[in-house]
């Protein structure tokens, strides 16, 4: 299977988010009621040959260090985005798999995670967006069966200058 480099193209724009990025990151717990704020770093590396995007950070959450890891890449067979993500605060120990679509400079994806109290699954969308060559912002809200759609998470991202 082959996969279109061009620019333009989902694998073109993978490319453009490869290298070092450094940033604020902020968390909400509750719906519009900010609950952290700190720096986070990060690396995007293109792996198998560009076909996938592999994003590795660390920041920090109420003072203690959290990690993750989102690999993001096109599926050119079934003509969308998929995700996938771990971390060492919001998903315990399971992966979360998303897939979604394009959007002007980047994409959205959704998924959906169990809810630790045994309720109704909650929704996760996430939308990567790269403001320009040097900035990229990745946020991520919570979908409530009951209440509907609020920010989670936002890194704004500035990337570092060889």
């Amino acid at each position: 299977m082959t996969f279109e480099k061009s620019s333009g193209s989902p694998h073109h724009f993978l490319s453009q988010l490869a290298g070092g990025w450094t940033g604020t990151s902020k968390l909400w717990l509750e719906p519009d009621k900010l609950a952290d704020e700190s720096p986070v770093v990060g690396t995007i590396q293109l792996i198998l040959d560009g076909r996938f995007a592999l994003y590795l950070y660390q920041g920090s959450i109420l003072g203690e260090v959290q990690h993750g890891l989102f690999t993001f890449g096109y599926n050119t067979t079934l003509d969308r985005y998929e995700t996938s993500w771990v971390d060492s605060f919001h998903n315990n120990t399971a992966i979360m798999f998303c897939t979604g679509s394009a959007r002007d400079n980047g994409f959205f994806v959704l998924g959906s995670y169990p809810d630790p109290n045994g309720g109704p699954d909650w929704g996760w969308r996430t939308e990567v967006e790269l403001v320009d060559k040097d900035h990229l912002v990745i946020t991520a809200y919570n979908i409530s069966p009951e209440f509907g759609e609020a920010k989670a998470t936002e890194a704004t991202l500035t990337r570092v200058k060889k």
